[in-house]
């Protein structure tokens, strides 16, 4: 019997060979898996590196906000593509197993060869586009360059899973099903964002590098071992060598070509936790800022040292409440900017406290902006973090500043922040938060408004002006156990009239804006469902738009 058995079970054997419908052979296993494995890699890093790469240009808001559908749609059409090209291999007559293993490494190693040409020309490319943000906008230019950049490795990683699944799953419609879930299991390991700690340029370039290295790996296992079919990863390579070689993006520190021909003279430049921080002097207006993706951070006046933004002087305001004056004044500056707050405060002789994101924002506040190095503490930590863990009535003061790119941490404007804001309050303290937003937005402004008063008794807002209602504007909520009043005069007193901190102060009441609404409409934000970021999208291209009235393009373009 075992003997009659045997050649049965080779001619099965032989048969599910000649036909595919087998296993795939030893190569065939590997190059699928090489191509499997590398999507996963080139998926976790453009998923972080793609939005990087364009916040210089659109801010975090804009960068963001199509990005992951578009990678979606793309993975779809290259799923797509796959299937049906293993449908062709299939159904064709002269596709026996072997060419049809044959076939596959073909495939998977085309795919990577695409991925690996395209995104090594990504900065190329996206240099371009980015020549023509203005005319692209706020809204059709992040669409249009993000299909430039992430939509070669986004389509060939559907392209490998849709193959690669289908041989296994090899037969009829389950070729279908295995096609969707492989492009499933791709999607699913993207999100782990495994490749967060690799820079924009460099990124891309990893990226073009692993769709390289693992096409040669591909090539060598294959039985076709033509020199000829290196030369996709060859061109890849020489491209990644030049972009890194000649590319400001792609390097660290202020570069020659940073500050050839430029009106603005770039004195410091670092790629952080934030994005592309830099400090630049404008000759023409004689002022120096502090940028932080598409977003100025702050700046100030080169000949007085004052701020270019009165706004920020608001904070002063803090120490002026009607009946506060504590002995031993302690103040929580959250979000640094320039340091205007900080200094003002501490050379009022309160103790400051900072607590700031980005490493690279307090340098450039200590080295460029006058910091004093002698505050009494940095920490260089997540601000929601930081109240979290601190004690309870350790400040007399916070200024809660945090906005940067065209939108804020709504982490930091949830109830339990806000509660946390209170408990580490002295019980006559004041909060100072400042939320950029537009004034016709009463819907945003009056949930932040709403959410404040679940903890603090009283609450004010002022606006830096009330003139332009759908125009970016900040407004400074003021909030307190206790009434907030000025004593009459005392705004105005305050400072030089002469001065901007003066100017600003005399005006704030002036500015002040209604919280007033009804209760019925509003609910209180919570890490649980909290919509800032969807509310303020509007706002953040008012606010892109906003910032190329401030600056022209070649500012802009050069980070």
């Amino acid at each position: 019997m075992s003997s009659a058995k045997r050649p049965n079970k080779a001619k099965a054997k032989a048969t599910a060979s000649e036909d595919g419908s087998g296993g795939p052979r030893a190569t065939t296993a590997a190059a699928m898996a090489i191509g499997l494995a590398t999507s996963t890699i080139m998926m976790s890093t453009i998923l972080q590196v793609g939005p990087a790469y364009l916040e210089p240009i659109y801010g975090n808001v804009l960068a963001h906000q199509w990005f992951a559908s578009g990678i979606v749609v793309c993975m779809a059409v290259g799923a797509a593509l796959g299937s049906r090209l293993w449908r062709g291999l299939t159904t064709a007559s002269t596709a026996g197993g072997s060419e049809a293993d044959a076939r596959t490494e073909r495939a998977i190693g085309a795919a990577l060869d695409v991925a690996a040409l395209l995104t090594a020309l990504a900065p190329w490319r996206t240099a371009l586009l980015f020549q023509e943000s203005r005319r692209l906008g706020p809204v059709w230019g992040p669409v249009v360059t993000h299909v430039s950049l992430a939509a070669p490795v986004a389509a060939a990683s559907g392209f490998i899973a849709a193959v690669s699944v289908a041989r296994l799953a090899h037969g009829g419609k389950a070729a279908w099903a295995a096609a969707c879930v492989g492009a499933a299991a791709a999607a699913m390991w993207a999100g782990h964002g495994a490749a967060g700690a690799y820079g924009g340029c460099q990124g891309l370039l990893l990226v073009a590098g692993y769709a390289a290295l693992s096409s040669v790996m591909v090539r060598l296992l294959s039985r076709r071992r033509r020199l000829l079919l290196l030369a996709a990863p060859a061109v890849a390579a020489v491209f990644c060598v030049l972009t890194l070689g000649s590319d400001p993006r792609c390097a660290s520190g202020v570069t020659a070509r940073n500050n050839a021909g430029s009106a603005y003279h770039m004195l410091s430049r670092a790629e952080s936790a934030t994005g592309w921080v830099t400090v630049s002097d404008e000759a023409e207006r004689r002022i120096r800022v502090l940028r932080s993706g598409h977003s100025i951070l702050g700046g100030h006046w080169n000949e007085t040292q004052e701020s270019i933004f009165g706004v920020f002087y608001y904070a002063d305001a803090v120490r002026l409440v009607a009946g506060r004056r504590p002995e031993n004044e302690r103040a929580l500056i959250i979000g640094l900017g320039i340091g205007v707050a900080a200094r003002s405060l501490h050379e009022q002789g309160v103790r400051v406290d900072v607590v700031e994101l980005d490493p690279a924002v307090y340098r450039a506040a200590v080295d460029f902006f006058g910091l004093p190095r002698s505050l009494h503490g940095v920490y260089l930590q997540d601000g929601r973090r930081f109240i979290d863990d601190a004690a309870d009535a350790s400040y007399d003061y916070i200024v809660h500043d945090v906005f940067t790119g065209g939108s804020v941490p709504a982490v930091l404007f949830s109830q339990s922040a806000v509660a946390q804001l209170s408990r580490i309050l002295a019980p006559r303290g004041v909060l100072a938060m400042n939320y950029v937003g537009t004034l016709s937005d009463t819907r945003t402004m009056h949930h932040v408004a709403h959410t404040l008063r679940s903890a603090f008794a009283h609450v004010r807002c002022f606006a830096e002006s009330t003139k332009d209602p759908v125009g970016v504007t900040n407004m400074m909520f003021f909030a307190s156990q206790a009434p907030i009043s000025f004593a009459p005069g005392a705004l105005r007193r305050y400072a030089d009239p002469d001065s901007i901190r003066g100017h600003v102060l005399a005006g704030m009441e002036a500015n002040e804006v209604s919280v007033a609404y009804d209760e019925q409409s509003v609910r209180l934000i919570t890490d649980a469902w909290n919509p800032l970021p969807k509310w303020l999208a509007p706002a953040a291209q008012v606010h892109w738009h906003a910032m190329r009235g401030m600056f022209p393009d070649e500012y802009w373009l050069n980070y």
